[in-house]
């Protein structure tokens, strides 16, 4: 059965991906909406920030592991029952949770809590301010699921909406679509909240005007905006999926495979600490790159190795599986998936060395200080996020015309001299224009791979298995991101105690002369392991560059000519056809 809508209509495939990108740009926008405005969440809820920060991490936390998980399945899920309805039914799943983050003080739901606490745990029940939290949490988890659900469906909606030899340039869009979301969502977040506490007594005064009584803006606002957004977005959908037919892919829904993959990650995220890229870009130390570091971390690891063991076992035996490993035959499928784990390492790298040696910097600071040193640490982020977003929509035109080698290639290349020049240039008193510069350098290159990555994928994948293709480009790139947190958190803090070790303490009793060389010891020596950490993005970056080079084919002009063998049997069945009439 052939998807593709655009030999009838060309223009209304990219209306149609214009809809469906909505959504996907609001739940990548949640996904760090909350984190510059998470210390507010906890000071509104009448909580002692310091005391349960930990705990509210999970709203950000918990909406990346949920993010992720949904990915794993609703690929597979689309491909079984159609686009459409997974779809939208991911966008009312994302609706109904942005609702529950603002109903945290619903009666029904915190005498619910209460209750499975008494009667089922035999506990006695948190106080109401942490039923509260434990709500908005619960909140961003169900908004995650519907969020992360839409982004693998959008993805495989390119491969039926768009010949394989056009794919790279909208695969480009919802990449940069995408990235540009979570990019801009802390951004958004902050600078919201600041307008709402700064003057929305104006917003309302204004309804008062005109009879109408609503309280002032607040952070539960920011969800509360997602809904009319949303419910426009689903109308929308509704409207121009209608003419996408559901998929014809045979076979029942792998729930058993499904439970041990989600096991699996749980495993992973739980047992490598809780700390998402996210919040590891505001850290201030090497310390604070552990997270919330659980005592059982080990076990969960453990736990998720012998989960993704029994998922490959399963994945193995059953007729329809949730990934058909026979995906992985495919070299372009395999090399791209590989390749598209380490760019999530890179990027990681890329996301956490600047903002730390910003705070390094500033030990020991002011508060006008901390304030100057976010706001030059988010510049810097943007000096990588920005250009990455923005080089996946060239990044796709490139990989039509000239196939998915040369701009995966060419970009990781890019990264790699960005990642060396970092290492060998970065030093304590470097000028932020220079690490911007670098940076950009950094994000233009990981950018670049986005799209010919993904149509790599795509392309090479059958066409009932477009969904689970999607999925497992994006689940790729997350899983690399953590991995890269949780490695290089291990490495620094060990590198770091040994470098801090090596200096040469002075042979004096004033304490302002020990002082003064332990700060200066520590800068330094958190330099020096920045440096390496470049100097290994710079390393895992050449790694995938060498994966890039076994990618094949991609060109539009071999894509829309078949060969000549295949020209020469379709004349030859023609002349059988006139023969036999």
């Amino acid at each position: 059965m052939n998807h593709s809508l655009t030999s009838e209509r060309p223009r209304s495939a990219w209306w149609i991906l214009a809809v469906v990108s909505l959504p996907v740009f609001i739940g990548a926008l949640d996904l760090t909406i909350i984190s510059a405005v998470l210390p507010e969440v906890i000071v509104s809820l009448k909580l002692p920030v310091k005391e349960y920060l930990d705990q509210a991490s999970w709203a950000v936390n918990g909406y990346l592991l949920a993010y992720a998980i949904s990915m794993t399945f609703a690929g597979r899920l689309s491909d079984l029952i159609g686009r459409r309805a997974v779809y939208v039914g991911c966008l009312l799943i994302f609706i109904v949770g942005s609702y529950l983050v603002t109903a945290y003080d619903s009666t029904f739901l915190n005498s619910s809590i209460a209750r499975f606490y008494n009667e089922v745990l035999n506990q006695r029940p948190p106080r109401l301010e942490v039923r509260y939290l434990y709500l908005v949490i619960a909140g961003r988890i169900v908004q995650a699921f519907g969020a992360g659900a839409m982004v693998p469906i959008t993805f495989a909606l390119v491969g039926d909406l768009f010949p394989a030899a056009r794919r790279g340039k909208p695969l480009g869009v919802i990449g940069a679509v995408d990235t540009v979301g979570w990019v801009l969502g802390h951004l958004y977040g902050g600078v919201m909240v600041r307008l709402f506490g700064d003057h929305g007594h104006v917003l309302v005064d204004a309804a008062a005007d005109i009879g109408l009584t609503i309280a002032k803006p607040s952070w539960e606002t920011l969800f509360l905006l997602n809904i009319p957004i949303s419910l426009v977005a689903l109308a929308g959908a509704w409207w121009v999926l209608r003419d996408v037919k559901p998929s014809s892919a045979g076979g029942r829904f792998d729930f058993l495979g499904t439970l041990f993959i989600v096991l699996a990650l749980i495993g992973l995220n739980l047992g490598l600490g809780t700390t998402s890229p996210e919040t590891a870009t505001s850290a201030t130390s090497f310390d604070e790159l552990q997270g919330t570091a659980s005592d059982y971390g080990p076990y969960f690891l453990i736990g998720g190795g012998i989960a993704f063991l029994l998922f490959i076992l399963i994945e193995s035996r059953v007729k329809h599986p949730l990934i058909p490993l026979k995906l992985f035959q495919h070299r372009n499928l395999s090399a791209a998936s590989v390749t598209n784990l380490l760019v999530g390492f890179c990027i990681a790298i890329g996301l956490v060395s600047a903002p730390l040696l910003v705070n390094f910097r500033a030990e020991n600071p002011t508060s006008d200080k901390i304030q100057a040193a976010a706001y030059t640490a988010g510049l810097l982020l943007s000096g990588l996020t920005i250009p990455m977003a923005l080089a996946a929509i060239p990044g796709g035109w490139l990989s039509e015309r000239y196939g998915y080698r040369l701009p995966t290639a060419g970009g990781l290349l890019l990264a790699t001299v960005g990642f060396a020049s970092t290492g060998l240039v970065w030093e304590h008193d470097t000028s932020y224009w220079l690490m911007g510069a670098q940076m950009a350098l950094i994000g233009v290159g990981l950018g670049l791979t986005i799209s010919p990555i993904s149509t790599a994928v795509i392309n090479d994948a059958d066409e009932h298995d477009r969904g689970v293709a999607s999925a497992l480009i994006l689940i790729l790139r997350l899983v690399g991101m953590t991995i890269a947190i949780s490695s290089l958190t291990v490495y620094s803090l060990e590198r770091f105690d040994v470098v801090v070790a090596g200096y040469e303490a002075p042979d004096t009793d004033d304490v302002s002369e020990i002082i003064e060389f332990s700060q200066d010891a520590n800068l330094r020596a958190a330099v020096e392991v920045i440096d390496e950490m470049q100097f290994i993005g710079a390393g895992v970056s050449a790694v995938a560059l060498v994966l890039a080079l076994l990618l094949r084919g991609g060109q539009r002009s071999a894509l829309e000519h078949p060969p000549a063998p295949n020209r020469r049997r379709e004349h030859r069945d023609i002349v059988l056809t006139e023969a036999d009439g």
